[in-house]
């Protein structure tokens, strides 16, 4: 009886302990979101991910995440995760500065993009992964979360604004194996 607890505490034998998964959509539009998840105990993985979006602005990132299912079966069911890492926001913004023309210089305003800043990054996240299949090697994951990215922009001005925080979003295919 004891040696079955044993077994069913550790999983089963040829449960993988390994996924690499990407989204399989962002790439038709140019940009790209992966991640490589490894459990660590029967509850518990860390995952290492990067990610190139574009939402309002370019956010690139790298994070790791620290992630726990409560139901104790690690890579598969409900997770939460924590996360953090190291992110770039490239803002597409034109500017037009007016101001800084000397009297008697013809009116255009000469015009600049706006400045790429990068810095430390904070996130949340909740999931679902499920292992399809019949050796379960198929791995599908939807979530949701926010990052905050540490960065104090600023206008062209030279204004602080503000600091980003975006909401995330996770729809993974991948391949689990041991």
């Amino acid at each position: 009886m004891l040696a079955v607890s044993s077994a069913s505490a550790q999983g089963t034998p040829n449960a993988p302990r390994h996924i690499v998964a990407i989204n399989p959509f962002l790439p038709l539009a140019g940009y790209f979101q992966g991640e490589f998840e490894q459990r660590l105990r029967d509850n518990l993985s860390l995952a290492v991910s990067g990610a190139h979006v574009r939402l309002d602005d370019l956010y690139t990132s790298t994070d790791l995440k620290l992630r726990f299912y409560p139901i104790g079966r690690a890579l598969e069911g409900f997770g939460l995760s924590m996360g953090v890492g190291f992110g770039r926001v490239e803002n597409d913004d034109v500017f037009y500065d007016c101001l800084t023309l000397p009297p008697g210089e013809p009116s255009s305003c000469p015009a600049s993009r706006g400045a790429s800043t990068a810095g430390p990054t904070a996130s949340v996240e909740a999931q679902y992964q499920w292992l399809l299949g019949k050796s379960r090697n198929t791995a599908v994951a939807i979530g949701a979360g926010a990052k905050r990215f540490y960065i104090d922009k600023t206008d062209a001005q030279g204004s602080d604004v503000y600091q980003e925080f975006v909401p995330t979003l996770r729809l993974t295919i991948g391949y689990a194996f041991r």
